[in-house]
């Protein structure tokens, strides 16, 4: 009987293993068919507030949106996505150009005002509008996009802290939902490609 039972009891569960394996498979493939866009749960409206009042991302509706989440004293990351972002709206041809926005939201409630962050990303491209709120309301938002920001405290420096934050760049259609993730490592000419497909349908 034991020997019967080492041997029924991994076969059996062998088989349930496969059929289980088989199932979630088929179940898989049906879905990834289904779904012509994965991203289409990530991400959603929202409400910040700009120098000129408060912006909402569907207020792009219609247009192809470039949104990303920085701070303005950050000392790397974000200037060189901003300066990609402007370049990839710089060489659209003009009819394209006005289809495309991008929109900078700051993690850094404590020292970004709506004023400060509108001018911070209007230097890089009149098309990228700059936007803030409070701690809780910019927390909501990048739950809604899973960005990970943390300030982290640093002594030896004159600002007294940095912010550790998610540096992709969310390619939003013009129904207003998330298309495409485009990391911090794609070349102006990967972005531009991505803007190209989702301006083209």
């Amino acid at each position: 009987m034991m020997v019967k039972k080492s041997w029924h009891v991994p076969a059996i569960a062998l088989t349930a293993a496969t059929a289980i394996g088989l199932g979630a498979g088929l179940w898989w493939h049906e879905h990834s068919v289904q779904s012509a866009n994965p991203y289409e749960h990530l991400g959603g409206d929202f409400t910040l507030t700009s120098a000129k009042g408060p912006v909402s991302l569907s207020d792009y509706r219609g247009r192809v949106v470039m949104l990303f989440f920085g701070y303005t004293t950050c000392p790397d990351v974000c200037p060189m996505d901003l300066a990609k972002i402007s370049a990839v709206i710089s060489q659209l041809p003009e009819r394209e150009a006005q289809q495309v926005a991008g929109l900078f939201v700051s993690v850094d409630s404590e020292r970004d005002t709506p004023q400060r962050a509108a001018e911070y990303a209007a230097f890089f491209h009149p098309q990228i509008t700059g936007v803030s709120g409070s701690a809780e309301a910019v927390d909501a938002v990048a739950r809604q996009y899973y960005v990970l920001h943390q300030k982290v405290e640093d002594a030896g420096s004159a600002l007294g802290y940095t912010i550790d934050h998610s540096a992709t760049t969310y390619l939003i259609g013009p129904g207003g939902k998330v298309r495409q993730l485009l990391p911090h490592d794609a070349s102006v000419e990967e972005m531009a490609e991505a803007v190209d497909a989702v301006l083209a349908g």
